[in-house]
């Protein structure tokens, strides 16, 4: 490794995480959180996976519900366009 090389990995370590609180360790552990849904949202997020095919593709019989948020905020966190998107939608949704 170069002397470039090693300040690029010292730097990275250095830098904050994105979502650090100044003063606080970061959390390690997963946090639970509840959300309180419409029923018809309830529905559509509970019937997801089925209607979409994941349980065989993955070859289980059912997949926890979690999965969905999980991967909708990995896609959240991926996707400009989508973050652009759910922020629109979110202020249209307050104002």
């Amino acid at each position: 490794m170069t002397k470039a090389d090693f300040a690029a990995r010292a730097a990275a370590v250095q830098a904050p995480a994105p979502h650090a609180v100044p003063g606080h360790a970061p959390r390690v552990a997963p946090v639970k959180m509840t959300v309180e849904l419409e029923p018809a949202a309830y529905q559509f997020v509970k019937a997801f996976p089925d209607a979409m095919g994941v349980p065989q593709a993955v070859g289980k019989v059912r997949v926890p519900t979690v999965e969905v948020f999980r991967a909708l905020l990995e896609e959240l966190e991926a996707s400009a366009e989508l973050r652009t998107a759910v922020a629109a939608r979110i202020r249209s949704n307050l104002a």
